[in-house]
């Protein structure tokens, strides 16, 4: 999946050429199938080749196949990412319900993927609506790799937001379910990008040392690198007394 996705990373921006390119690779109408994984590597990478450069008649393939795609998880999960990246910060309703359908069958895989689309569709959206489904069904679902992806969904749709991320960021912080206080910090990362704001900073600094979990203390502490991704002098100062803690996580 990985080795044909990064076909993507390397012809990125080839628009013209992207069917032929991964012609090899890309689900055949035939009935002779390849493997699954890099079929739904190849549908990635596609995305990944019109990252930000929207385009209709993929974005209409990359939905043929998401359709045909039904049975086969790694094919979905190809497609949704590879949607997300052709229709990112569009902010196209169609696609989010489309989306949503695969995140709502409850496949770790599959519905992993969906939220991640959604949330690049929806970035920087601050929808109210996507965020409310995205949260609920956070909660609704056991698999945590669909908890995982509604939880960077909502950090990506809170991009460079700032203030107005603050009752969402508040809500997650303080949410029992380790993997959406670790989306959270992510939000802060998103929300206050390369701003050094000091109470996000102070925030990420707290969640650093004070939360039970380790995973949501080590994103804590990759958070800061994103806040302060403009002052890059002044953070050996803020991480350095965590630099000397005795959790390898931080």
């Amino acid at each position: 999946f990985s080795a044909t996705a990064s076909l993507g990373v390397i012809h990125k921006g080839h628009i013209k050429e992207s069917r032929s390119i991964l012609s090899t690779y890309l689900p055949s109408g035939g009935g002779a199938r390849g493997s699954p994984y890099s079929e739904g590597g190849a549908l990635y990478a596609m995305g990944i080749i019109h990252a930000n450069h929207f385009d209709l008649e993929t974005k209409n393939y990359l939905l043929e196949q998401l359709h045909n795609a039904q049975s086969t998880e790694v094919l979905s999960h190809g497609a949704c990412l590879g949607l997300g990246l052709v229709c990112m910060a569009t902010a196209d309703e169609t696609i989010y319900e489309e989306l949503k359908q695969t995140l709502y069958t409850d496949t770790a895989v599959a519905g992993e993927a969906a939220a991640y689309g959604i949330g690049l569709v929806m970035v920087g959206s601050a929808s109210e609506k996507v965020i409310g489904e995205l949260i609920a069904y956070a909660h609704d679902t056991q698999h945590e790799k669909i908890i995982r992806g509604c939880a960077l969904a909502l950090a990506m749709t809170m991009f460079r937001r700032e203030e107005e991320a603050e009752s969402l960021i508040q809500q997650m912080i303080l949410d029992k379910d380790p993997i959406i206080r670790y989306g959270a910090c992510w939000t802060i990362a998103l929300a206050y990008v390369g701003t050094s704001q000091n109470a996000a900073i102070k925030r990420l600094l707290h969640i650093s040392v004070s939360d039970v979990q380790d995973d949501v203390r080590r994103a804590a502490v990759m958070s800061l690198g994103f806040v302060m991704c403009n002052a890059p002098d002044a953070l050996p100062g803020v991480v350095k007394l965590l630099s000397e803690s005795y959790n390898p996580h931080v």
